[in-house]
């Protein structure tokens, strides 16, 4: 997603659940200029209370993400549709925090939702501290999927594992270089609605097409299925032809 004005300029803090070793607990996320402040949630009861810990970036080991638009018809033939933000963080230390946060709704003519369009809405106070969030991580993450690739190493996303010779999924083997397109992406209005959601999307040379064959094959994976799709988004920039 476009995190639209500078992440960086973003301050707040994100409401949340951690899972830990006493259970489900209420927490606020802090995002700092060095990492993240975790603190329980005032508003949750004496079983929220946790002592603040803040996490440097590179504490962060994963982050999972996806959007999601929901809505529903109203009788003025209308549209009210509200972008809502899936994110989970997993720390160095086995915390995991996850967040469901969504904007503001607003109202479009259902004539106009229908062509794939939403009406102009105020910019959103949840996406770009997640953004920031994203953008801090990943390069921390970066530089050690580098090095482990460099190394011989594998890494591992979800369904998919990287290597200095490019990409693996179940039974297939996808070099680098043959990849055309990999990227996140959601798909909010489509004739075909396999295709609608948020998902890892994509498109490689298929080298066992023949001479009439479609040359290329494409594979979709549930965002939330793929931990750290900002770094496998950056892997394969760099390497693909």
């Amino acid at each position: 997603m476009d995190p639209g004005p500078d992440p960086e300029a973003a301050d707040g803090a994100l409401p949340g659940q951690a899972d830990g070793p006493d259970g489900p607990r209420a927490v606020m996320l802090r995002v700092l200029d060095d990492g993240v402040l975790l603190t329980g949630d005032d508003q949750g009861g004496a079983r929220a209370a946790v002592a603040p810990r803040t996490y440097p970036w590179a504490e962060i080991t994963h982050v999972w993400f996806a959007n999601d638009l929901e809505g529903h018809p109203t009788e003025e033939d209308t549209v009210v549709t509200q972008w809502v933000y899936d994110q989970r963080l997993e720390f160095a230390d086995g915390t995991v925090v996850a967040s469901r946060l969504s904007d503001p709704p607003v109202t479009t003519p259902e004539a106009v939702f229908r062509t794939g369009q939403l009406a102009d809405h105020p910019p959103s106070v949840v996406w770009p501290l997640m953004a920031r969030i994203h953008a801090h991580v990943t390069d921390a993450q970066l530089a050690r999927a580098e090095a482990t690739l460099a190394a011989g190493g594998r890494v591992e996303f979800g369904p998919l594992t990287a290597d200095a010779d490019g990409l693996h999924h179940e039974d297939t083997h996808i070099p680098w270089e043959d990849i055309t397109v990999l990227r996140y992406s959601f798909v909010h209005a489509s004739v075909d609605e396999d295709e609608l959601g948020a998902y890892l999307r994509m498109e490689f040379h298929d080298r066992q097409a023949g001479t009439y064959g479609f040359p290329f094959r494409w594979l979709r994976i549930p965002a939330l299925d793929v931990p750290d799709v900002e770094v496998l988004e950056r892997l394969a920039a760099r390497r693909r032809g």
